[in-house]
């Protein structure tokens, strides 16, 4: 009778038992999915009006870039960490074609990788540097200065009108995965690989190749990208200096070339864009001293060899500015851009909730001498036309606090912060106070800023209204 009384009572354990192991492992997946969603921020959470698939990127999207954050947050600042990081999660760098992008399996493995990408970049910013002293110097022997770069977006501006039809956007006409456009004898080869699909994420590299036929010596300083979906969404737009960290300079007859990675919700898409030069020996009049080439628009896709049309979205319409920004101050380029995070509660009931975002700055050096970073301020421009002081002090700001900062000739470095924002748009502007050593040998301090760039709480929003420059707020 006992022995059936264990039977039975085992029986009934058994059951309970894997009843109480499920209840256990849901209560771990919950917990597990509530620190994640913390984590990421209250814009992990779906909209309403997201489908599963778009809001299963999205949160793909901010899973990497979190995941990036938090490395670059760890080599900064472990013991030996890196002089620089650079690229972003919209446009993520990777190693040199050759390199194995297989992952590390230690943090030793990470930082052995992480700082031979670092070496080749800062060797080739290092001939950069080589290179725009000996056009200086040239240039001063033929009496033809050295002008400072125009803002970009002037640049670019000042281009012939993009013809839609035209060889650069080929719109209503199937395009392939590469293209090749040439403007004031640099030409621009562009060519995508399907990378592979993460969850509801596909993933493209790209290698860019800049090739110089001209006679001029130009220096690339900045550039601008447009990557739509297959759906016909325009999914980012980026602004930002150089590219992986470099702003090269291209004598007559030399090539240059780099290799980065997007990603889109869709199966295919298309990008294109335009890189900004600076000419250092050549025809420096004004309106001719500056110029930008375009990259002729290709295919994303996920089959080999495709070719197809792909719906055509320009960039942000006149009136509007984008996520992203980048502004050239006396050759120090700065390149930042902005994501929503979450609702911040005010300081009391009485106080009303304010909205908070993140920012990702990044500063080049372009000078051929150290400069150093003694101070910053942002400033935010509500939709209704109102000034803010969202941060401002001594040193970088953001992560780094009050440290300033030495950057060394060509060199390159980000900082991350956050913002807040009385309304879900507005415009934000980074200025930081920056010392530089002047052609007669003197330290004088200049104010480098990020331009104004986007701020918006609405997730598929890709551009937001210029409330620094509308007139109806004045």
């Amino acid at each position: 009778q006992a022995r059936g009384l264990r039977l039975l009572g085992s029986g009934l354990c058994w059951p309970l038992e894997l009843m109480a192991r499920a209840a256990l492992g849901a209560a771990l997946i919950v917990l597990i999915s509530v620190g994640i969603l913390a984590l990421l921020g209250g814009n992990s959470l779906p909209n309403s009006d997201e489908s599963i698939g778009r809001y299963a990127a999205r949160l793909w999207r901010q899973s990497r870039s979190f995941a990036e954050n938090a490395y670059v947050q760890a080599l900064f600042h472990l013991p030996g960490g890196l002089r620089v990081i650079v690229g972003s999660s919209t446009e993520t760098p990777t190693a040199s074609s050759g390199a194995s992008q297989t992952l590390p399996k230690s943090q030793d493995d990470l930082r052995s990788q992480a700082e031979k990408l670092y070496q080749e970049i800062n060797a080739q910013q290092e001939l950069s540097v080589k290179r725009y002293v000996e056009a200086k110097r040239e240039a001063a022997a033929t009496e033809e200065p050295i002008v400072l770069p125009e803002h970009p977006d002037q640049v670019r501006q000042r281009m012939p009108a993009l013809d839609l039809n035209g060889p650069e956007m080929r719109c209503g006409k199937a395009i392939a995965t590469h293209s090749s456009i040439t403007t004031r004898g640099i030409e621009l080869r562009a060519k995508s690989s399907f990378n592979g699909k993460r969850g509801e994420q596909y993933g493209w590299t790209y290698v860019l190749t800049f090739i110089n036929h001209g006679s001029e010596t130009v220096q690339m300083l900045t550039r601008h990208w447009v990557f739509v979906g297959g759906d016909g969404i325009l999914e980012s737009e980026v602004k930002g200096p150089g590219a992986r960290g470099v702003t090269p300079v291209l004598p007559p007859g030399s090539e240059w070339n780099y290799e980065s990675s997007t990603s889109l919700p869709t199966s295919y898409g298309s990008m294109h864009g335009s890189f900004q030069f600076e000419v250092l020996l050549g025809d420096v009049r004004p309106g001719e001293r500056s110029f930008s080439a375009r990259v002729g628009r290709l295919l994303l896709s996920s089959k080999k060899d495709d070719v197809r049309e792909v719906q055509c979205v320009e960039a942000s319409r006149a009136g509007l500015i984008p996520l992203t920004s980048v502004l050239a101050v006396e050759r120090v380029i700065l390149g930042g851009r902005a994501q929503f995070i979450s609702m911040e509660k005010g300081a009391d009931e009485s106080a009303p909730q304010q909205y908070k975002f993140s920012y990702d700055v990044q500063f080049n050096n372009a000078r051929e001498t150290p400069i150093k970073i003694v101070g910053h301020s942002w400033t935010v421009i509500d939709s209704t036309g109102v000034g803010h002081v969202a941060e401002e002090g001594e040193g970088i700001g953001g992560i780094l606090g009050s440290r300033s900062r030495d950057l060394s000739a060509g060199d390159a470095f980000r900082v991350q912060g956050h913002l807040l924002s009385p309304t879900p748009l507005a415009n934000a502007e980074g200025t930081f106070r920056v010392i530089v050593t002047s052609d007669s040998g003197e330290s004088v301090e200049i104010e480098a800023r990020t331009d104004f760039m986007g701020l918006t709480a609405q997730r598929s929003q890709q551009s937001v209204p210029n409330f620094v420059a509308d007139p109806h707020l004045r």
